[in-house]
């Protein structure tokens, strides 16, 4: 029997998580979209309190000054790569991922606080994509971190004629044949991906975000 649970531990992956937080905000004033305040903290705070219990390590996505990230003590991992959109973050995070000896990389953007707690359940195993009311919604996704050396040949010499393709993120799901991972909207009919993108997105959140928090 001790073999036995040592071959099912051995079988379980060891999932990183990765919050995004490289977008540039231009509707929302060109600020951090993680940092904005909801529910009493902030919306990155939510989404580090959602997957920590599912992660072995978490880490932050982010370039610029990594000194706005330091309260929250995680790795602050900047893009090798420029020009090259949210798949850059990607990619930094499995290299981070395979030292941290992690099987799976589970991405998050920054601007996405009410993902389910069972996400990183859901999405393994990888590849896979989550999908709410028929939208997929591809970086909130579950990476093998085997996909590194793909990542890095699709990245590698950008033209002006393959930038466009090479550098969206469904194109790396679509060659790793990623499946979709379904979820219900959340009570009250709110989209667990919903994203803020606008001071209206923002006002909708925070109003979720307290309804959430209060007692019933």
């Amino acid at each position: 029997m001790a073999g036995m649970g040592q071959m099912m531990a051995q079988a379980t992956p060891r999932v990183a998580g990765l919050v995004m937080a490289g977008g540039e905000a231009r509707r929302m004033g060109g600020m951090d979209k993680p940092l904005l305040a909801l529910g009493g903290g902030t919306c990155l705070e939510r989404i580090i309190v959602t997957l920590r219990p599912c992660c072995t390590a978490l880490a932050i996505s982010a370039n610029g000054d990594p000194a706005r990230y330091a309260p929250w003590g995680l790795p602050v991992l900047a893009d090798r790569i420029t020009g090259a959109g949210p798949l850059a973050g990607v990619l930094r995070g499995l290299e981070w991922a395979v030292a941290a000896g992690c099987d799976v990389l589970v991405t998050v953007p920054g601007d996405t606080p009410f993902i389910p707690p069972d996400l990183v359940t859901r999405l393994l195993p990888a590849p896979s994509f989550a999908e709410s009311l028929g939208q997929r919604h591809s970086l909130v996704a579950a990476w093998p971190v085997t996909c590194r050396g793909m990542l890095a040949e699709q990245l590698a010499n950008l033209t002006p004629a393959t930038r466009r393709t090479a550098t969206r993120v469904r194109t790396l799901a679509d060659r790793l044949a990623a499946r979709a991972a379904p979820f219900d909207l959340l009570p009250g009919g709110m989209d667990p991906f919903m994203n803020i993108n606008t001071p209206a997105d923002h006002m909708t959140a925070r109003a979720w975000a307290e309804r959430m928090d209060t007692p019933q």
